[in-house]
């Protein structure tokens, strides 16, 4: 699973304020119970009054500690002072224990309501910093620390989704499939309750009714992934009746019908996605892969074929074309698409085979002969190629290189050439990979860096 990943919002004020004094009064039942001022209590506040002052770090971690222990103390002598559980929360955010802080600061709301007017500046003023620390770690790519700072933003202040709605996709991109699920569902009930929309402006719950709507798509996705069909099916389904036109969704449905094993009902669906005019090569591509999963050969060529056509260097659609064409007994058919295959991908062994299997299936011995010697004579072997193409342009190509004849840790070099769908060059990436015992398999990635949408892609190899 692939997700394109962005900030959901800006880390700005404006989330879900306190409401009137009146409502939180008459929701209270009174304006509760009346701070009191203790030895510990002073002690308290003097050690956070010399921690905003302290000139290092760790002078001013050494004050919060002390801080906290005062809090702690006052809590003890009386746990119905409010103040008390004030304090503590101050000092575990000066030691940046937010979950600590969050908890003193709803015990001290608990026993006086009026505090929340002061408690949501200082809880969302937090989780605005918190979110602000994790943008650039989102940036660069490094979800799991990210994540880190997401999370402590949720345990300060839960009056506004987005960094649920962040956490849910950096936990579905990393399959943290639990983890996933229960960002996914936290941010979906919050928008889902109207109290919450109600405490903000109309752009804001705009917003976040926006951020949120494809939340319940990316939660089936996740579950799909975790293997939970029967939980992502129904999500499916429910998506797919209600938007009948989406390819994407149908193209789900398909494919999880397909792992349960409901071929019947998978194929009826991929005949209506192969029916659909205007689809795009990848799409057609997975509809392949739908009808060759179901040895449904025939309807694989027809996808295969057109989405090759569509992007005549799509190596991976000409690949499962010959393959379908093989499994289809359409023998006379291989040879002109294993050329294409062999053309963009030299030292593919299984493309010499089954152009080899073709050819002695229509008694042409020459072009058996060719194959054989072609496969004997390879150096390394190339496989398990496959494309991913991102969803706002670039690719990453993962494959192995296996040792056929060369000394191992000799060096071979892969030159990757991109290209758009109408087969002209977008661009190249080199790999140089060294090469193990003779047998072993050696695994690779690159990346291509590229503002449009990829086409396909071909390699040259060079060994030394």
């Amino acid at each position: 699973m692939s997700i394109g990943l962005a900030l959901t919002g800006c880390a700005s004020g404006g989330g879900g304020g306190g409401g009137s004094t009146s409502d939180i009064l008459a929701a209270a039942g009174g304006a509760g119970v009346s701070p009191r001022d203790t030895d510990n209590t002073r002690a308290a506040e003097d050690a956070l009054e010399a921690a905003e002052e302290a000139s290092s770090e760790a002078e001013a971690r050494g004050h919060y500690q002390a801080a906290a222990s005062a809090a702690d103390l006052a809590i003890a002598e009386d746990a119905q002072n409010p103040l008390a559980y004030r304090l503590a929360a101050m000092a575990a955010l000066g030691l940046e224990d937010y979950e600590t802080a969050s908890m003193h600061f709803d015990e001290a709301q608990e026993l006086r309501p009026l505090y929340e007017f002061d408690f949501v500046g200082i809880r969302e003023a937090t989780w605005i910093d918190l979110y602000q620390q994790a943008t650039p770690f989102v940036q660069s790519g490094d979800y799991e620390a990210a994540a880190e700072y997401f999370e402590k933003a949720n345990a300060i202040y839960r009056q506004r989704p987005e960094a649920m709605v962040t956490l849910g996709q950096i936990y579905a991109q990393l399959r943290e499939h639990d983890k996933a699920v229960e960002n996914i569902d936290a941010a979906l009930a919050f928008v889902n309750d109207s109290s919450n929309m109600a405490a903000v402006d109309s752009a804001t719950a705009a917003g976040w009714m926006e951020s949120t709507a494809p939340l319940p798509l990316l939660r089936a996705q996740v579950l799909a992934d975790a293997g939970r069909f029967e939980e992502a099916v129904g999500t499916y389904r429910q998506l797919s009746a209600a938007n009948p036109e989406d390819v994407e969704l149908k193209k789900g449905l398909a494919a999880i019908l397909s792992e349960m094993g409901n071929d019947a009902e998978a194929t009826v669906l991929y005949r209506e996605l192969l029916a659909t005019p205007g689809l795009a090569p990848e799409d057609y591509f997975s509809i392949g892969v739908g009808f060759y999963q179901g040895s449904d050969y025939g309807l694989a060529v027809e996808a295969f074929s057109t989405a090759a056509t569509a992007s005549v260097n799509d190596r991976d659609a000409v690949e499962m074309w010959a393959r379908s064409l093989q499994l289809d007994s359409a023998f006379a058919e291989v040879p002109p698409v294993a050329d294409r295959w062999i053309e963009l991908d030299p030292y593919s062994q299984n493309a010499y085979l089954i152009l080899a299997q073709a050819a002695n299936a229509l008694e042409d011995a020459a072009t058996t002969q060719e194959a054989i010697q072609a496969v004997d004579a390879l150096e390394v072997n190339v496989g398990d190629l496959s494309l991913r193409r991102f969803a706002n342009g670039g690719a990453a190509v993962s494959g192995s290189v296996v040792n056929k004849t060369l000394d191992q840790g000799s060096s071979v070099t892969l030159r990757f050439t991109f290209y758009r769908s109408d087969g002209t060059p977008m661009g190249s990436v080199t790999e140089t990979v060294s090469v193990g015992a003779v047998d072993m398999s050696q695994v690779f990635q690159i990346q291509f860096d590229s503002a449009e949408q990829v086409g396909g892609y071909g390699y040259e190899l060079t060994i030394g």
